[in-house]
């Protein structure tokens, strides 16, 4: 395994942590890069809505990775 591969499994890793309707947004935004607008429309909710989950999703992880960071702990857990 490689830098990248241990990147994208990392990646892939922290992403599962996440909640399901978190992870879903991030996703579509991200890596489909729909508009809100759509994504919205898809998931039956409000613009509004999917950007206060893809807010919220980011600084889950922003919050996983410092957690790691710092000594490996895992927010998700309890352990930062």
């Amino acid at each position: 395994m490689n830098i990248d591969d241990e990147e994208a499994a990392g990646s892939a890793t922290l992403m599962n942590t996440l909640p399901d309707r978190h992870r879903t947004v991030l996703r579509l935004r991200l890596a489909h890069r729909l508009p809100a607008v759509e994504v919205a429309r898809i998931l039956g909710t409000t613009v509004e809505a999917v950007l206060l989950l893809q807010h919220a999703a980011l600084n889950l992880l922003r919050r996983q990775l410092a957690a790691e960071a710092v000594g490996g702990g895992n927010p998700a857990n309890g352990r930062y």
